[in-house]
């Protein structure tokens, strides 16, 4: 999963990459979704932690776990460990509700990690507590995956960040590679590159209902995420919703 890891200037500016993301909007939509009863919540996958800080402001307790240190380092106004979803040990256990946002269930690829991850987060599950898991939904990404995408952002100190992103499918091992080129460029000429490749498994409803039970969780319901209506060939995020077998 190394592979996977945010760092350099690709963590260094990921705010600023995903700025537009509605984090408010998307905690709610969970925090709904889990009952809007707020307790102790375990973030997995955390990031920088935008998705935990407003979590905590609907009333949660939250903490964090991610496997990047650089992400991390942007987050330590929050109470954030530094782990691997797959070996999931988190103090202050348990919790009444798990999350893993932004795809992230995807990054183990094999069956043995994503099982691995999911049963790490049923066992920080208090009794009746709840598990909600996005992920990349198959049909949509087979059928309208971007290859190429080329992004421009604007820095405070004037220069400019191209970030270059070439995406390939693996349709045997539902697998999407996406090869990074990251460049920052200065006011005065000056640039910085980096390249990094992160690789995300995406999955139908079914398989991912399967690899729940073999992890030990019940699923309650399955829902586009962040939006109204059913699940459909061209809904490339869903959300599970799960709890303890």
């Amino acid at each position: 999963m190394t592979s996977n890891t945010f760092r350099g200037l690709h963590a260094r500016h990921y705010d600023l990459i995903y700025a537009q993301k509605p984090y408010a909007e998307e905690a709610r939509f969970v925090h709904e979704l889990l009952g809007a009863r707020p307790g102790r919540l375990l973030d997995v996958a955390c990031g920088t932690g935008r998705h935990a800080r407003e979590f905590a402001a609907l009333g949660w307790d939250v903490r964090g776990v991610d496997y990047s240190p650089d992400l991390l380092e942007l987050a330590q106004d929050l109470d954030v460990h530094r782990q691997d979803m797959r070996k999931l040990d988190v103090p202050g256990r348990p919790f009444d509700a798990v999350t893993c946002l932004f795809d992230s269930i995807g990054y183990p690829q094999d069956k043995e990690g994503i099982v691995a991850a999911l049963t790490g987060m049923r066992g920080h599950l208090a009794p009746g507590g709840k598990v909600a898991v996005e992920f990349l939904h198959a049909p949509a990404l087979l059928a309208s995956a971007d290859p190429v995408r080329v992004r421009r952002f604007e820095l405070p100190d004037g220069g400019t960040l191209l970030r270059i992103s070439e995406t390939t499918l693996d349709e045997v091992a539902l697998v999407m590679h996406v090869d990074y080129e990251v460049i920052e460029l200065g006011p005065g000429g000056s640039y910085e590159r980096e390249t990094e490749r992160q690789s995300n498994r995406f999955f139908a409803v079914d398989e991912m209902r399967a690899l729940m039970e073999l992890a030990g969780l019940r699923v309650e319901r399955f829902v586009p995420a962040y939006a109204d209506g059913e699940i459909g060939a061209d809904t490339f995020h869903v959300m599970a919703l799960a709890e303890a077998a």
